[in-house]
């Protein structure tokens, strides 16, 4: 378990070494990179990598545990220097102007055990789950990103699951700093899994000294709020990050008697490698 303050040291801490390392680094672009010309066959550039976070127990709750997630990304070489936030989920991208990015996108939910908190004993687990779909995202102007996902799970879970966002992007030397608003919606299949209680679970939980009234949660919002994040170029492929995100639930996510707390944090630091795969053979 990781309290909040802890969470604000850590962040605050991997934001002063950031700054305190000299390297050589090209400056980012102030402006999205535009298409190369027709009938140029461009390279295609791979980044993978990972991030460590302090995340909720399970959604809902007020106890932190630290939790991984895979940073990958596809794109061309007129794209590799295009903002990506750190809350992206993998993508790669089949059409691309340079300001406006369409293509598919996954998601990997490790699920959630009943023996995570004392709050789920009595539930069984939720498996974990695959989502994949599409999205889209679209440079309104050189410092603003739009970006939209909408997946579908399958494995603990079946049902529908979407993302808004919206970035505002300042970029210095080497450096990159964006913060904007966040807004996520899930079907029902989704919510009733992490915030539902049937029946039987009902009585099991209750049976085990966890007692919980009945509940059924419908899909809509299940959350709206923002993200900060600051990275660094190293040059030569590397790129480290350090970043923030507040979570307000709200509708059936809220009202769950699952959920200890309806403000949710995370915060964590990122690093990634990103080289030349050479031409596409599609």
């Amino acid at each position: 378990m990781v309290s909040r303050s802890v969470l604000s040291s850590a962040a605050l801490a991997a934001l002063l070494s950031f700054g305190a390392l000299e390297a050589h680094a090209t400056d980012y672009p102030t402006a999205p990179p535009m298409p190369a010309p027709p009938g140029t066959q461009e390279d295609w550039y791979l980044t993978i990598g990972g991030s460590i976070r302090a995340v909720p127990e399970y959604p809902g709750s007020d106890d932190y545990t630290a939790s991984p997630k895979l940073i990958f990304n596809i794109s061309k070489a007129s794209s590799l220097n295009a903002f990506r936030s750190v809350d992206d989920n993998p993508s790669i991208a089949f059409f691309d102007t340079g300001r406006f990015r369409i293509g598919a996108v996954g998601k990997l939910d490790l699920g959630r055990d009943q023996d995570d908190n004392a709050k789920l004993r009595g539930l069984g687990d939720v498996g974990t789950s695959v989502e994949l779909g599409g999205f889209a995202e679209w440079y309104a102007f050189d410092w603003l990103r739009l970006r939209g996902e909408l997946r579908y799970g399958f494995g603990g879970y079946e049902g529908l699951m979407g993302d808004l966002a919206a970035d505002f992007i300042i970029p210095y030397q080497s450096w990159r700093f964006a913060v904007g608003p966040r807004l996520s919606f899930a079907s029902s299949g989704y919510m009733q899994a992490y915030y539902g209680v049937t029946p039987l679970q009902a009585v099991s939980a209750r049976f085990v000294g966890n007692p919980l009234p009945v509940y059924s949660a419908g899909g809509g919002v299940d959350a709206w709020g923002a993200t900060a994040q600051l990275t660094k170029n190293f040059g030569n492929g590397f790129e480290a990050g350090v970043y923030g995100s507040y979570y307000r639930l709200v509708g059936d996510a809220s009202d769950s008697p699952l959920t200890q707390s309806s403000n949710q944090f995370i915060a964590g630091v990122s690093l990634s490698y990103t080289f030349n795969m050479g031409k596409s053979w599609w």
